[in-house]
């Protein structure tokens, strides 16, 4: 017996938000979705419309991937691919123009699709072509961050692919809202290494997609939303968007983008909007976009117009929508209201929203204006499994909280019994470790001051982070030099259990180590106590200078000092 379904769909990447909406989409039709997915328990797996559900490969085995594909689509003919992530997309770049697979994800040609995946091409033809794009220029990968003088804050760094390769794995680098030299530093030293960088002048305003299905040339849809909840709220990915007014102007560049490009199939043309109307190009997404939803609910169905196209019966040019019409992805867009809650309404670079906005717009569901997306009256599981992961997520922070300070607060009566005045050392401390996260700020400057102090013992450092052989960063080089600890040559080293096994004592930086050392080593929690606890008048948990700017690390590493003497006098 055959398996074919007759017009049947594959959908790539199936777990993410624009893939739940066109397996929603083609399956109100009838169509067949088969869908791939890298992780188990997404919203797209609850759904009814989901045919058979196919274990994708990792992202990076591209060769695996088009055999994997090859094999199913011998099985079942599909009519139609949708890449949904740009991970997906570049599968079906990496095929021949002419491969029967490739046909049938719709795309355009090589050339097109590199310049819209390249920020700085798609950039430069842009402003060939006379369009408004932010002042930027480009740091060239491999590249010191020393060698490039700043242009100014505040500024924006995005990486000139946001898909790049990093030890090995395809990675996502978000843009980066950027305030002052230590954070522009930090960021660098981390990106260049592996990618091209594009420094781009900080522009205000707010979001605004214009998304768009070509056929042959011709524009066969189109359609404008505007982002009014962005997450970070710096700028990013909507949580709450609206269908917006027909925009002639901005219709107008984007097609004219596009159509330099020789398109084919769908793309988002991102755009930024100024409170006096403003306007710069961000950059295109040429593929299916997280607020598919939203457009959707507006009236064009952009899954069923591929549908359509791939089996050679288009239908009528969508040009109009129903405007007003709101979409919220519930699960981000609580994370945005937390944000938003503890925003500082005073800071220009943040896009928040007074309280009473907030409240009124959780309110307009009941208005029958908006949707959540995903939540469809025929395909209730979905609905069911968010409210339960929301609901899981909103016990999760104040369980977590409790937790926390539980911890927190073992952990200071262990050091009292242990440290303080009338405290006895459970055995004598020969071996002293020193933790932080990425051991590149904290642990290995209170290693090298350490071992200054307490000459007779064995002291090292290490980081929970993942990875070895990273450097200090420069603020953090020059500060740690104000107390006479060189960090220049600093090499970093992940944690192993034989160094926990090692340690007569434990000394970590803040409660998050101390999560970590109760989740991976519960053993040595006993052992385990926080640095700040060393200085009755300083911070109990010591900043994670990363990040912070030159006078902040400094002020952290004079608490860290008076820690480490009061850790020596403990000791002696």
């Amino acid at each position: 017996m055959s398996s074919i379904s007759p017009g049947a769909v594959l959908v790539l990447d199936a777990d993410s938000r624009a893939g739940l909406a066109t397996v929603q989409s083609l399956g109100r039709r009838g169509v067949p979705s088969h869908v791939g997915m890298r992780a188990a328990g997404s919203l797209t797996a609850h759904s009814r419309w989901c045919t058979r559900i196919h274990p994708q490969p990792a992202a990076e085995a591209v060769a695996d991937a088009h055999a994997w594909m090859r094999g199913l689509h011998a099985e079942h003919r599909f009519v139609l691919i949708v890449p949904t992530t740009e991970a997906s997309l570049l599968w079906l770049r990496a095929l021949s123009p002419e491969d029967p697979l490739r046909k049938l994800a719709l795309l355009p040609s090589d050339e097109a699709l590199d310049i819209a995946l390249s920020k700085e091409r798609t950039r430069a033809l842009a402003e060939r072509i006379g369009l408004p794009v932010p002042g930027s220029r480009l740091l060239a990968r491999g590249t010191s961050p020393g060698d490039h003088e700043s242009s100014g804050f505040p500024c924006v760094l995005k990486s000139a692919s946001s898909k790049v390769q990093v030890d090995g794995r395809l990675v996502t680098l978000a843009p980066v809202v950027v305030r002052d030299a230590s954070m522009r530093s930090a960021l660098l030293k981390k990106w260049l290494p592996h990618t091209d960088v594009q420094e781009q002048r900080w522009v205000p305003g707010r979001g605004v997609g214009v998304e768009l299905v070509y056929a042959n040339g011709e524009v066969v849809a189109e359609f404008v939303h505007e982002r009014l909840h962005e997450l970070p709220l710096t700028g990013g990915g909507s949580t709450l968007r609206r269908a917006a007014k027909p925009d002639a102007h901005l219709l107008e560049l984007s097609k004219r983008l596009l159509d330099a490009l020789q398109w084919q199939g769908v793309a988002m043309v991102e755009w930024r909007r100024a409170d006096d109307g403003a306007i710069h190009l961000m950059e295109i997404n040429p593929r299916l976009w997280g607020s598919l939803p939203l457009t959707i609910a507006a009236g064009v169905d952009v899954p069923a117009i591929l549908h359509d196209l791939a089996r050679g019966t288009p239908g009528r040019v969508v040009t109009r929508w129903k405007e007003n019409v709101y979409a919220r992805n519930i699960g981000e867009d609580v994370r945005w209201t937390m944000s938003n809650l503890r925003a500082d309404r005073a800071d220009p670079l943040l896009l928040t929203q007074s309280l009473p906005a907030m409240l009124a717009g959780w309110l307009r569901v009941f208005s029958g204006r908006e949707i959540y997306d995903g939540w469809r009256v025929g395909d209730p599981a979905v609905a069911i499994a968010e409210l339960k992961s929301v609901a899981r997520g909103l016990y999760a922070r104040p369980a977590g909280m409790l937790h926390r300070r539980s911890l927190r607060h073992r952990i200071i009566k262990a050091h009292e019994a242990r440290f303080g005045a009338h405290g006895e050392h459970l055995r004598p401390i020969r071996n002293l470790l020193f933790l932080c996260y990425g051991n590149i700020c904290r642990s290995p400057f209170a290693e090298r001051l350490a071992q200054q102090t307490l000459p007779a013992l064995d002291i090292t450092s290490a980081g929970f982070h993942p990875r070895s052989g990273r450097a200090s960063p420069e603020h953090v080089v020059r500060a740690a030099r104000v107390h006479a600890v060189d960090l220049a040559d600093w090499s970093s080293r992940e944690v192993t259990g034989r160094m926990v096994a090692d340690a007569d004592c434990i000394v970590v930086m803040d409660v998050s180590h101390l999560e970590k050392m109760q989740a991976d080593f519960p053993e040595a929690l006993d052992r385990t106590t926080l640095l700040g606890l060393f200085d009755r008048n300083g911070p109990v948990e010591l900043m994670d200078p990363y990040t912070l700017s030159p006078e902040k690390t400094g002020a952290v590493m004079r608490d860290m000092s008076r820690a480490i003497s009061g850790l020596a006098k403990a000791l002696r």
